[in-house]
């Protein structure tokens, strides 16, 4: 085991221009409702039982595509298995040319948002405020959750139990080594994993 983790891995969608697309462009009927998952997780009761989606692309066979909040069974298989907390509503895909995918679909939340970093082991600095100099935090500006520019090393606490949530800190999808273990042995596709340990860092303004 990392010394600096307990072996947890960010989640980073990986297109390849075939079965995960860089980019789909998407029409879901009916309309989905207004969220924003980088503040909360969604509220399961305002979604409907069912969607029908049509996407702009001639294959999908990717079994995470994140920015498109969509999974496939295969995927929800792994989270059953991992216990993982979420929202899964099925949908059915038209493709173009009215091709439909080989893979079972669903929308698809994260419902376990976790502050994961263990501030007084880990190095980082909190973003401030440009008008007042405030700290991005709850504590000084009443915000919904600490803000960082960057972090050199993340440590995380060791009291996360989850195998699979959204990280506050990262705005991404995080999970555990078994998920990890698990969706390798499924062989799912369309993910890298990217090890939290002394290497890994964060950077709010990287690729600006």
């Amino acid at each position: 085991m990392n010394k600096t983790t307990e072996q947890f891995y960010v989640m980073e969608y990986l297109p390849d221009n075939a079965g995960n697309p860089f980019f789909m462009d998407k029409i879901w009927d009916p309309e989905l409702p207004d969220y924003d998952i980088f503040m909360s997780a969604p509220n399961a009761s305002d979604f409907s039982s069912l969607y029908r989606l049509r996407a702009s692309t001639n294959q999908l066979d990717g079994d995470y595509l994140i920015s498109d909040n969509l999974v496939s069974y295969d995927f929800m298989k792994v989270c059953e298995e991992c216990f993982a907390n979420n929202i899964y509503i099925p949908v059915d895909i038209s493709l173009l040319k009215n091709k439909k995918p080989e893979k079972k679909y669903y929308l698809f939340f994260l419902l376990d948002y976790i502050e994961a970093l263990d501030q007084s082991n880990s190095r980082y600095s909190i973003s401030r405020d440009v008008d007042s100099g405030l700290l991005n935090t709850k504590e000084e500006r009443g915000l919904d959750k600490t803000y960082y520019d960057e972090i050199d090393l993340f440590i995380v606490k060791k009291e996360i139990k989850s195998n699979l949530f959204f990280c506050q800190e990262l705005s991404k999808p995080v999970c555990s080594k078994l998920f990890k273990e698990k969706f390798e042995i499924h062989k799912l596709k369309g993910i890298e994993f990217k090890a939290i340990d002394e290497s890994f860092k964060y950077d709010a303004w990287a690729g600006w």
